[in-house]
């Protein structure tokens, strides 16, 4: 996005990544769907996140006493949208006041903030423990990377007694769904949001230092981050744990270490425990406890929003300090995430351009005023449907990822001189947003833009029901023009078994609910895969045929793009190869001198 803004002066939004594969389509419907899709996934994740947060900052302020901890769920509910509106009101200054002013002031009051919570975890718990951890966490990422990068737990998710380890052991087979499924579509989801505004703050930058900084800078943050608090906390559960475990051993009671909390602590929260001084030298040799790293507490998945402030709460009596620290970051937080979102989703609404304050102020009033309303109609748990919209919108931006992998690759070759622009090269006479789809923006446009050849759409309807006929007709057609053309016989193979298969899927699927329940043997879903099978033979055939003919006339592609267009829209495809075959094949033209000499491009 910010390559094909600020070296070729397009709009800063989301659309904009795929002009160089999409063109003209790119300012029609089908961009206009595409930001859409975006502002809504982008609301979603900043709606939930400060629902989420704002539960957490309800339960901070219960523990330093500043609310009562005998709030019922309605009166939970409203605390927590009073936190999101005065949320609301800062990031609403915060966007009013500009990126320069408000947002980057905003946000690096809270990156101080945490970097002081941060150092100050590290200097009170064991250093030297926590720095152990950071060597041994860096060296399993080196080791691992590619292994777990394509560890799919094929073995874990089958079912017992279908495939599985026999002898019960491996990972649960939920973990995929439960923690790489999830956090593969939340994290594409906000990839629209992150990058929007990272192409918006990197203006002057190369290519080379942003892929650079934002792989190598926020990694090694996440590292110290995560190898900070991370093991501070699995240090502080277990040593709980044992101290439960020795009051039941040396004094037949669990709770003989018990810590009870002079302040509020929720009653689903886990078990906290005073560390002594002291034990019994001759039981338990080498005990050398942490002076001041008491209570510890136990976690409890019930009260995962207090995990935090347990944690906060053993350092040396320090615990309302921190806390209100923790409370103030996480406020600072959400706020720079939503005046930041609401930037990002008013260059988008924008089409690129910087907007006027009042429609700033709309989306910034817009965030807040939605998740307080989710609030207010089912409380904390309609949050969860929030989340699954942001989540829900990973699976199509996962597609648009590998568009705009496509994008971004003919765009360099492109500033490279290792391709010619559009319109001097040679290139598909109907491109695959064409044809059928400029009807809709027909209508869009209120009849501005012109309609399509009818050619172009009876040739997608006849394609759509006659795979074999339209592909037999692209094939005679390229033999044509080849010196050493297909044999004839060979063609008609492909379009019957092209045409056979089109019709075993359409079969297949009109007798998956007949035959569901019968005495014959043959079952529904058998058909149903059957089906699929049919299907994806048709979608070969039809990319092997639309490879050939593109090589012959020079057109720039690959063979995962011919696959994937015609696994996703076969019948524009095989439009697209008959409006091709008329015209005859033009010289290959000479290969264009580099425009860039130097390795590096600046956006």
């Amino acid at each position: 996005m910010g390559f094909l803004s600020y070296r070729h002066d397009l709009p800063l939004c989301f659309r904009t990544t795929l002009a160089p594969v999409m063109g003209k389509a790119t300012w029609g419907w089908l961009g206009d769907m595409l930001d859409v899709l975006t502002i809504v996934t982008i609301v979603a994740g900043l709606c939930t996140s400060l629902g989420l947060g704002a539960r957490q900052i309800v339960g901070g302020c219960q523990r330093l006493g500043w609310s009562s901890g005998l709030l019922t769920d309605d009166e939970l509910t409203n605390t927590a949208a009073w936190i999101i509106g005065i949320i609301t009101l800062c990031a609403t200054a915060s966007v009013v006041a500009g990126l320069d002013i408000g947002i980057k002031f905003v946000s690096y009051l809270a990156f101080m903030l945490g970097n002081f919570l941060m150092v100050a975890v590290f200097c009170m718990d064991e250093s030297w423990y926590i720095l152990n951890v950071m060597t041994s966490t860096l060296g399993y990422h080196l080791q691992y990377f590619i292994e777990i990068a394509f560890d799919a737990d094929a073995f874990a998710q089958l079912a017992l007694r279908n495939g599985r380890p026999n002898d019960g052991k491996g990972a649960n087979p939920s973990w995929m769904d439960w923690w790489t499924i999830f956090y593969w579509g939340w994290w594409i989801a906000w990839a629209p949001f992150v990058g929007t505004f990272m192409a918006r703050i990197s203006r002057g930058r190369t290519i080379k230092q942003v892929i650079l900084y934002t792989l190598t800078i926020p990694f090694a943050y996440a590292l110290m981050w995560f190898c900070t608090f991370g093991p501070a906390a699995i240090r502080m559960d277990r040593r709980a744990t044992w101290l439960a475990q020795v009051g039941l051993e040396s004094y037949g009671n669990a709770d003989y270490f018990l810590h009870e909390s002079a302040g509020f602590r929720p009653a689903n929260a886990g078990k906290c425990y005073n560390v002594p001084a002291s034990l019994n030298a001759t039981v338990y040799p080498g005990y050398a406890p942490t002076p001041g790293l008491s209570p510890v507490c136990v976690f409890a998945s019930a009260d995962s929003s207090g995990y935090w402030f347990d944690l906060m709460n053993q350092y040396y009596g320090m615990s309302d300090f921190l806390t209100f620290v923790s409370i103030v970051t996480t406020v600072l937080y959400f706020v720079t995430s939503s005046d930041s979102g609401s930037l990002v989703v008013d260059l988008i609404a924008a089409n690129g351009r910087e907007a006027h304050v009042v429609q700033r102020v709309f989306w910034a009033l817009t965030e807040g005023a939605v998740a307080i309303a989710c609030l207010a109609s089912g409380g904390f748990g309609s949050l969860t449907g929030l989340q699954a919209v942001s989540i829900v919108m990973g699976l199509p931006f996962t597609f648009i990822l590998m568009i705009m992998c496509t994008s971004l690759w003919r765009a360099l070759k492109i500033e490279a001189g290792d391709m010619l622009p559009a319109g001097q090269r040679n290139d598909w006479n109907l491109p695959l947003y064409g044809g059928i789809l400029d009807i809709p923006e027909v209508a869009f446009s209120l009849g501005k833009a012109p309609m399509p050849k009818m050619e172009h759409v009876k040739a997608f309807f006849v394609a759509l029901l006659l795979p074999g006929w339209s592909l037999m007709k692209a094939m005679n057609g390229l033999a044509k023009w080849q010196e050493r053309a297909m044999l004839q016989a060979t063609r008609v193979l492909i379009a019957i078994a092209a045409q056979l298969s089109f019709f075993g899927f359409v079969i297949c699927h009109i007798l998956t609910p007949i035959y569901k329940d019968n005495d014959i043997g043959i079952t529904g879903q058998g058909l149903w895969m059957f089906g699929w099978a049919c299907y994806l033979s048709k979608v070969l055939l039809t990319s092997m045929v639309r490879h050939l003919i593109r090589r012959h006339y020079s057109i720039e592609g690959s063979g995962m793009e011919d696959f994937w267009a015609a696994l996703l829209f076969y019948p524009q495809v095989l439009a697209q190869m008959v409006a091709q075959i008329p015209t005859a094949p033009a010289p290959k033209k000479a290969k264009v001198q580099k425009a860039v000499a130097k390795e590096e491009i600046v956006v």
